[in-house]
């Protein structure tokens, strides 16, 4: 596919529903799914969210593992992950990109941390570093 670059999915914490409290544990991390054409122009999933991931808040800083996983991007995408990228194909279309989401689906997968979520990462990073050796 000549017009495509890459795929990715753009990633954020998504915070507590209202009237829920923050779980001290787990967090939810919103994922939008896009293809970068060749020309540098990103293409978003219409749709805020395309899907979501939980984990545990100590396991944030595999997070973009987590997300590959969740797309299965090794198999042919079907359920919610083939709707998103039915979507995206349709705005591509726009562009005047022929795509389907078989073959987006096998892409170069790029990820895209927003702030929060890249310094939360850290953190978690950083808490699962052995310290300084003992004396």
């Amino acid at each position: 596919m000549a017009d495509v670059r890459n795929i990715g999915a753009t990633a954020a914490l998504r915070p507590a529903s209202d009237g829920e409290p923050e779980d001290p544990d787990f967090v939810t991390v919103a994922v939008r799914l896009f293809v970068r054409a060749d020309d540098g122009t990103q293409v978003d999933d219409p749709q805020e969210q395309s899907l979501s991931v939980r984990l545990e808040r100590s396991k944030l800083a595999a997070v973009e593992l987590s997300v590959q996983m969740s797309l299965r991007l090794k198999q042919a995408p079907s359920g919610i992950r083939r709707e998103a990228w039915e979507r995206i194909c349709e705005q591509l279309a726009e562009h005047g990109i022929e795509a389907d989401p078989e073959t987006l689906h096998v892409l170069r997968f790029e990820f895209a941390p927003n702030d929060r979520l890249r310094r939360e990462m850290t953190k978690a990073w950083d808490a699962q570093q052995p310290g300084p050796p003992s004396r």
